[in-house]
């Protein structure tokens, strides 16, 4: 349900000006600099009022804001159902394209390349309480595997920046580019989105009616096989980290996903087997793993082998903080065991620890010809089946190149799936898989109370 609200009509937020108005705009600079030399306190004067109607306009905006979200997360008693997404990369876009969080931006079903699909509008529709804003930076072998990128990285400054820069350098302007982007929000929409850096912050922020953005991270390749960096990101605030991801990396193996993509003729000479490795965690894996339990960053192990999660899992049952292990976003498959899974075992296993699953906004298995909210329901019943209704939790991956259903291809669309979910569980049970599980995760799991 794509619910567009008063909020996207509180200004013009699109940015495609004519060509003509620029050239128009600049022309007028130029002769707007002899004018203000000439009238020097006037011209003070209209930049103060100018800035006093920016900072009135941004505060109406927030406030008409305020009283969407909390609208938008009501149910039909009127009790409030905020969303609380464990995956999502709006940082991902906004780095690589320079895109806007603060804008409106319009979401189509299936993959968005270069727009956002998360931005403050989408956010507020949906009744997003918190959402995990994820970094990634490419793995170096995108950029030997991969043709056109490899291409790019010669011929362009900033592909050539991607894949030479250290990663946890890349990591750390990946965060800054998510504050940055909260900032910019702020100051043009009004003080409608906060970064937490401890579990009570986010209680704060979601408390105060506005809407809660989170540090994560994707890929240990981010270290560079070093521990000792994991440090320095919790002292950032993020708040967990998929060990796995889309290449093997120093912990380990992963899922092979990219090779399915030499079907299309521009990737027939990418994405070679030379580069997959289904193996489990490493000994650095499993030593990154004790760390991350032991400083409190949740541990993701969605992108690793069936294998791969029992080690994960292992290590968590033993260590003594108990900490909660996570699958913070996948698709539930027909055939669980023949790929990402997760399999029945998955599922009882993260529950044993206190963990959940996030389920992603996609088909989940039953093709297009089934309704996308219909199939959500069924993943939901598949992990209430095998770990209990404390697993379930929502996962979206929007912005991370998952394909996405009519229907399910914003955060606006999660109105849709609370009403789903309160039209066939309980008003407790619907306030625990849209934000109570995810949010007992990150206070069991996340170091920073």
């Amino acid at each position: 349900m794509s619910n567009t609200g008063v909020a996207d009509g509180l200004e013009d937020k699109s940015g495609n000006k004519p060509v003509t108005r620029r050239r128009f705009l600049g022309c007028a600079a130029v002769g707007g600099a002899a004018v203000i030399g000439s009238v020097g306190v006037g011209a003070g004067i209209d930049e103060s009022l100018k800035r006093s109607n920016e900072s009135t306009q941004a505060t109406e905006n927030q406030e008409a804001l305020k009283r969407l979200l909390l609208r938008s997360q009501e149910g039909p008693s009127g009790k409030r159902f905020p969303v609380l997404d464990l995956h999502s990369h709006p940082s991902l876009k906004a780095y690589m394209f320079r895109q806007r969080f603060w804008k409106t931006h319009k979401a189509s079903p299936g993959v968005s390349p270069t727009s956002l699909v998360v931005d403050v509008d989408a956010l507020v529709n949906g009744g997003t309480g918190a959402f995990l804003c994820t970094a990634y930076a490419l793995e170096r072998e995108f950029f030997s595997d991969v043709i056109p990128l490899r291409v790019l990285s010669m011929l362009h400054p900033r592909p050539h920046r991607m894949a030479t820069a250290p990663m946890n350098v890349l990591a750390m302007e990946h965060l800054d580019k998510a504050e940055a982007m909260v900032a910019e929000t702020n100051r043009r929409r009004g003080d409608i989105v906060a970064l937490a850096k401890s579990y009570s912050d986010m209680k704060r922020i979601v408390g105060e009616g506005r809407v809660c953005m989170l540090h994560a991270m994707e890929g240990a390749h981010h270290l560079a096989g070093k521990t000792e960096l994991v440090d320095d990101f919790f002292n950032r605030g993020v708040c967990m980290m998929t060990v796995p991801h889309l290449y093997p990396n120093e912990a380990g193996g992963c899922v092979d996903l990219l090779t399915a993509y030499r079907k299309h003729s521009w990737a027939r000479r990418s994405f070679s087997d030379k580069y997959q490795d289904s193996s489990g965690l490493s000994p650095w894996g499993h030593e990154l793993v004790e760390k991350l339990l032991d400083v409190g960053i949740v541990v993701d192990m969605v992108h690793g082998t069936m294998e791969y999660r029992r080690q994960i899992i292992g290590i968590a049952k033993k260590h003594p903080k108990r900490r909660p292990i996570t699958i913070s976003h996948i698709g539930i498959e027909k055939n669980p065991e023949a790929g990402m899974g997760p399999s029945p075992e998955d599922v009882r296993a993260i529950a044993d620890t206190g963990g959940v699953v996030g389920l992603m906004m996609v088909h989940h298995g039953h093709g297009a010809s089934q309704d996308p909210v219909e199939a959500m329901l069924h993943a939901v019943e598949y992990l209430v089946k095998h770990g209990g209704e404390d697993v379930v939790a929502i996962g979206s991956d929007f912005d991370g190149y998952a394909e996405t259903p009519k229907g399910l291809a914003s955060p606006r669309d999660f109105g849709a799936v609370r009403t789903a979910l309160l039209a066939k569980y309980t008003e407790e049970q619907t306030a625990k898989f849209l934000f109570g599980n995810g949010d007992r995760l990150l206070r069991m799991g996340w170091g920073k109370a």
